[in-house]
């Protein structure tokens, strides 16, 4: 799968360091970085006539390296890198690959998804569908995710279709259905609810009869946002629970358990959702998960009416770079907000830049709800308050006593 050479290649490096102040310290890892990567292109597509790179290419890096913060995680993941390549007898994709995606990941735990969907498409480029299935596959469904949030749809359809392709033809089942998750995914941005469900659905039937965990708790998951979407706020809790428990990996169980606290938060049990909100501003691994967090924090001092603190939260994102589907959710939940506190001049604003969002980046279901707050708002309309559901499953108030006892825990750690 060689990259087309029409497109200059890392440009999302290029344009991050055009953004960034040399003397910043993370200019330098956003340097090493793309000097590594070029390497590799370098050792792979030149090299395979002589398997050793340019001196000057590898002095180049290292030092490139050396100039990174020594506490950054990067340092030790790139210097790996170079290492394996230095060493390396053969000129193999697969020799670095794990490398790079470990280099992948700590740039999506940043929220650098542009520099993730980067890495992901040298690993994918460069690698050959059968040969390299193991990684192409997750390097492709990453790289849908990171397009996702980008706010690019349809380049995320084609990432999580060619991943479902790649896996179909070497047999590999958890590829297919993690893919299979993702289409569902851009079924659900796009407001295609009963695709989506029908999806996840097929998917959670079968991982179960394979006994394939993680992909069970994955499509579980997508479920329970999917029942958000359609208003059946106790089967949101009920299907995130679920998945929780067959979570194997923390990022996983925080993402969870965010949607566990949104599920509170819309059935009125508004105490437990700020416990698990609270528990993920302070431990969550993953940066977006705890912007949602936050988010969500704000949008329970509204429903409370503590304007002071839904200002502090507001504030705490004045200068943060939100990716396209948190900032239209941002720009919504500041727009509500100020429609609960009586401000309607205040909210049209916020609404408008809502809609325009999402708008923008195709975002259906943000936007059904952007354009009706917004008309409200335009008419000066009190927004009604959030009417909480009457009757609470016994299930879903197990649930909330496990949240928590989780509080205690984590308070206590």
């Amino acid at each position: 799968m060689k990259q087309s050479g029409e497109m200059l290649r890392h440009f999302a490096f290029f344009e991050e360091l055009g953004k960034m102040d040399e003397r910043d310290p993370a200019w330098h890892s956003v340097s090493a970085g793309l000097v590594l990567l070029r390497l590799v292109d370098e050792w792979i597509d030149v090299g395979l006539g002589s398997n050793r790179p340019d001196a000057w290419s590898i002095s180049a890096v290292r030092e490139a390296i050396a100039e990174m913060p020594e506490t950054t995680p990067l340092r030790r993941i790139l210097t790996g890198v170079l290492d394996t390549i230095v060493s390396s007898d053969v000129v193999a994709n697969h020799v670095v690959s794990p490398r790079l995606m470990a280099f992948a990941q700590v740039l999506e735990y940043e929220a650098k998804w542009s520099l993730a969907a980067d890495v992901y498409r040298t690993i994918v480029a460069h690698g050959h569908p059968m040969e390299d299935g193991d990684i192409v596959v997750p390097a492709s469904i990453q790289l849908g995710l990171c397009l996702r949030n980008l706010g690019d749809l349809q380049g995320a359809a084609d990432a999580y279709t060619d991943a479902g392709r790649v896996a179909d033809s070497n047999g590999d089942l958890i590829g297919v259905l993690r893919a299979r998750i993702g289409e569902a995914k851009i079924a659900t941005a796009r407001g295609n609810m009963p695709q989506a469900e029908a999806m996840l659905e097929e998917t959670i039937q079968c991982a179960e009869a394979n006994s394939l965990d993680d992909v069970h708790s994955r499509a579980l998951h997508d479920r329970a946002l999917v029942a958000g979407l359609r208003g059946q706020y106790d089967r949101v809790v009920q299907f995130a629970y679920r998945a929780l428990d067959l979570a194997t990996g923390q990022r996983e169980r925080d993402r969870i358990l965010a949607d566990i606290a949104t599920g509170f938060l819309d059935l009125g049990l508004v105490d437990v959702a700020r416990d698990a909100y609270l528990i993920l501003v302070a431990t969550a691994q993953d940066q977006y998960v705890r912007w949602t967090a936050g988010l969500n924090l704000m949008q329970v001092a509204s429903r409370e009416q503590m304007e002071p603190m839904f200002d502090r939260y507001r504030r705490d994102f004045d200068n943060v770079e939100l990716p396209p589907y948190l900032q239209a959710y941002y720009f919504l939940n500041v727009g509500n907000g100020y429609r609960t506190f009586g401000r309607n001049r205040d909210a049209v604003p916020y609404l408008e830049r809502a809609v325009q969002v999402a708008t923008t980046n195709q975002l259906n279901q943000l936007l059904f709800q952007a354009e009706e707050s917004l008309a409200g708002a335009r008419v000066a309309a009190a927004r009604p308050p959030v009417q909480n559901n009457v009757y609470v499953p016994q299930e879903v108030l197990r649930v909330a006593t496990a949240i928590r006892e989780l509080k205690l825990q984590t308070a206590n750690a």
